[in-house]
């Protein structure tokens, strides 16, 4: 079993479990997950300007970003083993996190998706790290100390040991600002790369629960580059949180009733999904019988109950 498994398992079963993972050259980390949720991360060793405020017992956020930074780090080893015990306690230096398993899993499996790429982007760590005349932009604690130190010119191999993270850690975040137009790498294209930059967007909007813009942003990326398997990946993600959220208006046992207005205009998919309703159906078989995807058939639903077209009632 991979740890992207072990994590899944531990997820859908929503055990409280200590997961410690050993990697060659590597200092030994762990988290705890417990219903659904990573809810201690090991604090990374201090080094250099890693901004990591605060202490175990009161982080500050900057603290906390190193800690799951440290997390994402382990999906890209190839080698190692990890251990899982369900009656573990909690191990000192633990920075108490409140991150759900999927996100961590969903953000571990994407950035080892994209590291070949950001791998070949930076070849050399020669390369020199410069901040950009762009407007100051809001930027989260690791970012932040990473655009200061750009501010001196130094080579990426440089910056990595000034800041006291991973090479990884640091060239996907350079990747991200370059992205914004924020820094430039000697040797890569300047300026902001478009496509980099909706992509943050769309992953910002995911982070704010604005999943029906983020999906739109992500499909008028893949109707110009059919084949970005990032794209791709993160379309699914917003789709499916897109579905949650749908479910959780809508539970699977409500019943739906069509109300005998005809309306004046409506949409080919709402018409999809009036046509199942010759009868009252519960959300779960409506989404069964509809022709339609069943993001499509839940996002139907929503607007004609937004129309009082339909009677969406709670079954007990």
């Amino acid at each position: 079993m991979s740890l992207a498994d072990l994590l899944q398992w531990a997820d859908a079963h929503r055990s409280r479990a200590l997961v410690t993972v050993e990697r060659p050259d590597h200092d030994p980390t762990w988290l705890m997950v417990d219903d659904r949720q990573v809810v201690f991360g090991a604090a990374p060793p201090r080094r250099g300007r890693l901004p990591a405020d605060g202490t175990p017992d009161a982080p500050g956020p900057g603290l906390k970003a190193a800690t799951l930074e440290a997390l994402l780090d382990v999906f890209l080893s190839s080698e190692g083993r990890f251990t899982l015990r369900n009656d573990a306690p909690t191990p000192p230096r633990a920075v108490p996190l409140d991150t759900p398993v999927q996100f961590l899993l969903m953000e571990g499996l994407r950035l080892l998706d994209e590291w070949p790429r950001v791998a070949r982007a930076y070849p050399d760590d020669a390369a020199r790290l410069g901040a950009t005349d762009a407007p100051p932009a809001t930027l989260g604690p690791l970012d932040r100390a990473i655009l200061e130190v750009a501010q001196e010119a130094p080579a990426l191999g440089e910056a990595r040991l000034v800041l006291g993270v991973s090479r990884p850690c640091l060239l996907r975040r350079v990747d991200r600002l370059r992205a914004r137009g924020l820094v430039d790498v000697e040797g890569t294209a300047h300026g902001p790369d478009v496509d980099a930059r909706l992509l943050e967007q769309a992953r910002l909007l995911l982070r704010e629960a604005q999943y029906a813009e983020a999906a739109h942003v992500l499909r008028s990326m893949l109707s110009s580059n059919p084949g970005d398997r990032r794209v791709k990946s993160l379309l699914q993600e917003a789709e499916r949180r897109q579905v949650d959220a749908l479910l959780a208006r809508f539970r699977p046992t409500d019943i739906v009733t069509r109300v005998e207005v005809e309306p004046e205009r409506i949409r080919p998919t709402e018409r999809a999904v009036l046509d199942q309703l010759d009868r009252p159906r519960p959300v779960a078989v409506l989404i069964l019988v509809s022709p339609l995807r069943e993001l499509e058939t839940l996002l139907s639903l929503a607007r004609l109950a937004d129309r009082d077209l339909v009677l969406v009632e709670s079954a007990e």
